[in-house]
């Protein structure tokens, strides 16, 4: 399970409004702290821009200042006359006195024309050219920032003139230490000085209101000449360069500590860090409320959605938050009222006819069921309609309809104490009413019986029915709902054979349906695993006793059932549509036999029964064709044999049959003759070579003088048509020889030999030759 559903709604919706609110947050705070620090940034460069112009300032001032004490020394008289005097004591005198007055740090003396005069430093002085005295006596002063010997000094030129230019008078005061202070005193920044070393060509600090780490000193060194500015880990930094020498010989460093600076936004940085946690804790606490004042609902819809689910009708819950969540239990409710509506259609469908608005077949069995489970009795009447098609196809399905319509009213009004009244289908209605007394019940149901037939007004056109009425006591007739409705069927089938006013169920019918299922299931398998078993009967000359033909018979033994009759099997072949492939199995079967015989010394033709329906069979012609195809015999060896009855069912296909089956050279015989209903003209016309004279005929033979007169006379008809005649069922030598006497052409009994399994045939056929004398001696009675 996911971390999203363990959650649950609540637990997202809370973590989801923490996430957004420190989102938000952890976005305001970085966006107001990059804020500050620049801002403290742009302060501390604003304040380095305020110390560079001050620094600038201070040195213009201080500079105005000593060209005014400069002033009032060349106007000295003492000073220009020791100049005038020319003599070195006196103007060296003079020269130290007056530039200790002025506070210099050291003073030299030059001639109208340049020329040292006099000196107070003990090295050599500083270059003046020619430009800079012509720019003093122009402008009066000239000041410059010098180097030397790793210091920075101004060195102020100002003439002496008394009148006419009588010297040049060069001073120079250091950028000492307290410069410096002052400098970082009024800026508010710390302050260095570095002055370019002959030595080593590089910067170097000589005054500094600051230490200097070896951090800080490694920045300055590696600083381009030209910087400005230079990114420093703990301080921010301007470069001033003093002077106009390029690269600078003097630098003014101006430094404002980061650490010092930021110490605002740190502490605002705590602020704020305090202000976002307190929002976060509140955001919690009102998520939770939240969260829980929409999870209620939330949590109240659920339970009514799943309700709903479990098929019941809940109450809408009472939403006290509107909006989204409102509609939505307003949808659910709408869902569910439309869910209930169509409930109710659709079970209203399943149990109840659309024509007639009766029950339906679902709702009988439903109360069927209910009777049985309770151990109730009642009387289920089924009425079908005959007509119903006929109807429907002549005046139309909305004339059909009313009439079902009006049975349905009636049956309604007949039946008021029926349990249920169903349409259960076309024409056919079933009605559960209480058990009546047996004396009763037929009664009623003829009156049932007599309504329905009477005369029904249908747009004022009475109209008659005719209807089949069932019925069956429960449980006593079906005792469950699967055997109700097999039971019901085959009484109705029941009732369309039999045309009384009403039938009633008969025990022991279902038993005997299940059975010919079972039988008709097991059929088809016995054919594809061949499983039924041949016979075979032999058929004598009547004249010589020989062995001329054998009768195939098939029998089937079941493993569960035992013997099954040909008479039954067969007739359920037929109705279950596997009599072809029967036919068809029985042929192979003869065919596969006939030739084992052939190999075995055996000469016998065979003669094979076909049913009504072959004689409908389009592809029994090519069967046969097939099947004998290579047989060892001329076709007119193999016999079909087919019943008066077959004939009579369908004589123009049965002739159109019999035809082609002539015309592909086997012999046609015409089996069970005088059993059924040809008549002679018909006889005439039939395409067969042999009739069959029907066991029953023969079987007392030699006691029924009818019998004898019969089969005497059908022996002249059928050579009279020139056909030959087998008779079946010869049970004694008497039956034998009077049929030799009339000139029977072949006779098949038990007198003879019983049907025999294929493989005892050619034991049978040595037994029968065996009996020659016997089969052939006359009865001298019999000759005329």
């Amino acid at each position: 399970m996911g971390l999203a559903s363990r959650l649950g709604f609540r637990g997202r919706l809370i973590a989801a409004m923490i996430s957004l609110v420190a989102l938000v947050s952890l976005v305001i705070v970085a966006l107001l702290m990059v804020y500050l620090f620049e801002d403290e940034k742009s302060r501390a460069l604003e304040q380095l821009a305020i110390g560079e112009r001050l620094t600038n300032e201070v040195i213009d001032r201080r500079t105005e200042l000593e060209l005014s004490r400069l002033g009032v020394v060349v106007q000295d008289f003492g000073f220009r006359s020791a100049i005038a005097s020319r003599d070195p004591a006196t103007i060296d005198s003079a020269l130290e006195n007056h530039s200790g007055r002025v506070g210099a740090d050291f003073a030299l003396l030059l001639d109208s024309q340049g020329q040292p005069l006099a000196s107070t430093l003990q090295r050599p002085f500083p270059e003046i050219t020619p430009d800079q005295l012509a720019n003093t006596r122009r402008n009066g002063f000239t000041r410059s920032l010098r180097a030397i010997d790793g210091m920075g000094f101004e060195v102020l030129v100002t003439p002496v003139e008394a009148p006419g230019l009588r010297a040049w008078l060069v001073t120079g005061f250091a950028l000492d230490q307290s410069l410096a202070e002052v400098i970082a005193r009024l800026s508010g920044t710390s302050v260095i000085f570095r002055a370019r070393s002959d030595q080593t060509e590089g910067l170097s600090s000589f005054a500094t209101t600051t230490r200097i780490d070896d951090n800080l000193e490694q920045e300055l060194k590696g600083a381009p000449g030209n910087a400005r500015f230079i990114e420093s880990a703990g301080y921010f930094t301007r470069i001033i360069n003093l002077g106009d020498s390029e690269p600078a010989a003097i630098q003014a460093v101006l430094l404002i500590s980061r650490d010092a600076t930021l110490q605002n936004y740190y502490r605002r940085a705590v602020e704020i860090a305090l202000l976002v946690s307190a929002i976060l804790v509140f955001a919690i606490l009102l998520a939770l409320v939240i969260a829980r004042n929409l999870g209620r609902p939330v949590l109240q819809l659920a339970s009514y959605a799943r309700a709903i689910g479990e098929g019941n009708t809940p109450r809408a819950p009472a939403i006290r938050a509107g909006g989204e969540l409102t509609q939505l239990r307003n949808a659910l409710r709408d869902m569910l009222s439309g869910l209930r509506e169509r409930e109710a259609q659709i079970r209203y469908a399943a149990t109840h006819d659309d024509v007639t608005g009766l029950k339906n077949r679902n709702a009988l069995m439903q109360d069927a069921a209910t009777l049985f489970e309770q151990g109730e009795r009642g009387t289920l009447v089924g009425i079908r309609l005959n007509d119903l098609s006929d109807i429907n196809d002549t005046l139309g399905l909305e004339f059909g309809d009313k009439v079902l319509i009006g049975i349905a009213t009636r049956l309604q009004e007949e039946l008021p104490d029926a349990r249920i009244v169903a349409r259960t289908g076309g024409g056919e209605f079933l009605a559960l009413i209480p058990q009546l007394p047996p004396e009763q019940s037929s009664h009623r149901i003829r009156q049932l019986h007599e309504l329905v037939e009477s005369p029904l007004q249908v747009d004022q056109t009475p109209f008659s029915l005719r209807v089949t009425i069932v019925t069956m006591e429960l449980p006593e007739d079906a005792s469950d709902t699967d055997a109700l409705r097999r039971r019901l069927n085959l009484t109705f089938e029941q009732a369309e054979a039999h045309p009384d006013a009403f039938t009633r169920y008969k025990p022991g019918q279902d038993e005997s349906h299940l059975r010919e299922l079972k039988l008709i299931t097991d059929l088809h398998a016995a054919i594809l695993n061949n499983g039924l078993h041949m016979n075979y009967q032999p058929k004598l000359d009547s004249q010589t006793g020989e062995l001329v033909q054998v009768e195939a018979l098939v029998r089937w033994i079941h493993p569960e059932l035992g013997f099954i009759s040909p008479e039954e099997f067969i007739f359920l072949a037929e109705q279950s549509g596997q009599i072809h492939d029967l036919t068809a199995h029985i042929l192979q079967r003869v065919a596969s036999d006939a030739r084992q015989w052939h190999n075995q010394g055996v000469d016998a033709g065979v003669a094979i029964n076909l049913s009504a329906m072959d004689l409908t069979w389009p592809a029994l012609i090519q069967y046969i064709r097939d099947t004998f195809k290579d047989w060892h015999h001329d076709l007119a060896r193999v016999t079909l044999e087919v019943t008066e009855s077959a004939l009579m069912e369908d004589p123009e296909e049965a002739m159109a049959t019999l035809n082609r089956l002539r015309e592909l050279g086997v012999t046609l015989s015409v089996d069970d003759f005088g059993t059924g209903y040809s008549s002679l003209s018909q006889l005439r016309k039939l395409p067969v070579q042999e009739l069959k004279i029907d066991k029953s005929f023969v079987l007392k033979l030699d006691s029924e003088p009818q019998d004898q007169l019969i089969v005497r006379s059908t022996i002249d008809m059928a050579h009279g048509l020139g056909l030959k005649v087998v008779a079946e069922g010869i049970e004694n030598l008497e039956a034998w020889q009077l049929l030799q006497h009339w000139g029977c052409n072949l006779g098949q009994g038990f007198y003879l030999s019983r049907p025999v399994a294929p493989e005892d045939l050619p034991e049978t056929a040595r037994s029968l030759a065996a009996r020659e004398r016997e089969l052939t001696h006359r009865n001298p009675e019999y000759s005329e």
